[in-house]
């Protein structure tokens, strides 16, 4: 990374910003979280999901670090009253820029992702054998509505890209509508959502479908238009493959009922809900490095409504398993799904 890539101006903003992007790539970060303080500003480093503390900036150089930033992501710098977004490259790296008003002052939050970042196979994500077959048969389906769940951060974006990635290069059409488009994929249609302009996940779902698409991922269902777009089109012939904000298989359904989208629909359109959740992977010397993922995968008609500290809740059958071939630790499964009763 070059100084002569961040700009011209203001050599210690653009020393500082080379330093702190080069210490999240090496770092294997995937965010930088820039945090005003009451004397200067923090950066942290989000590492396998936990935050780490960084540099101390004192306050005229965190402001001029965050200005820089705001300038490489196309931000409007002289507004500090209201969130923003921005994108920029640094070097072989996407950087996603997002900017937050505060009472000490103005938090920028950038999430790196590699452009030639290569997708995990599906078989190393973590799935146990029997529901990866499972998995796979699904997204091998000609047609149905899946849907991924989980918290910000648990992986469920990546886990459909390595599910649809088996499916580039046949004879199909396959398109994303996404807010934002998080991993540029060759051989996938990709849609930006833009809503300032009008370009909606509903409007651009409509669009879509008069392009003849075989599978369509929704990046994200937010409002009962998208959800009954989604269904319609699973009914309809397409695989639509979408994701919500949703603890587990069972709450998810519980959330497409409460969209107000008919019950009918919903069981007649979803083939299965997948929850997922990501756990550090312990090294030999006990610390972690990396990640594995726990999953729970139930068709409709299986779902049974369970609190996520029972023993008997999927995701927690799955961690154990990853807990008794010690890829991971009981310390890190509470950490991640709370102890259990």
């Amino acid at each position: 990374m070059s100084a002569g890539m961040l700009g011209t101006e203001d050599p210690p903003a653009i020393r500082a910003c080379e330093a702190l992007i080069a210490e999240a790539i090496e770092r294997g970060a995937s965010d930088i979280h820039l945090e005003p303080r009451y004397r200067g500003g923090l950066a942290r480093l989000r590492i396998d999901g936990l935050l780490f503390d960084g540099t101390e900036f004192e306050p005229v150089l965190f402001d001029r670090v965050v200005t820089r930033i705001k300038l490489l992501g196309g931000i409007d710098i002289a507004e500090r009253r209201r969130p923003q977004d921005g994108r920029f490259s640094a070097g072989a790296f996407d950087v996603r820029v997002a900017t937050m008003p505060l009472l000490e002052g103005e938090r920028v939050t950038a999430r790196l992702q590699a452009n030639d970042a290569r997708l995990p196979a599906i078989d190393a994500l973590g799935f146990e054998d029997e529901m990866l077959a499972r998995f796979r048969s699904l997204v091998r389906s000609p047609q149905g509505l899946l849907i991924a769940c989980g918290p910000t951060g648990s992986g469920k974006t990546t886990t459909i890209y390595s599910a649809l990635a088996e499916r580039i290069g046949k004879t199909e059409s396959l398109c994303s509508i996404e807010d934002p488009v998080e991993i540029r994929t060759p051989g996938i249609n990709q849609v930006q959502v833009h809503e300032k302009a009008g370009l909606t996940f509903e409007s651009a779902m409509r669009g879509l479908l008069r392009h003849d698409p075989d599978i369509v991922f929704v990046g994200e269902i937010r409002d009962r238009e998208t959800a009954e777009l989604a269904a319609s089109a699973a009914l309809c012939g397409r695989l639509v493959v979408s994701t919500l904000h949703a603890a587990d298989a069972w709450t998810a359904r519980m959330r497409m009922l409460d969209l107000g989208i008919a019950e009918r629909l919903v069981d007649g359109a979803v083939t299965a809900y997948l929850s997922q959740r990501l756990l550090r992977r312990v090294q030999p010397d006990g610390s972690y490095s990396g990640r594995v993922g726990i999953f729970e995968l139930a068709a409709p008609a299986a779902l049974v409504g369970r609190s996520l500290s029972d023993p008997s809740h999927p995701l927690r059958m799955d961690a154990e398993r990853h807990v008794r071939d010690k890829r991971t630790t009981a310390a890190e499964v509470e950490r991640v799904l709370g102890a259990s009763r």
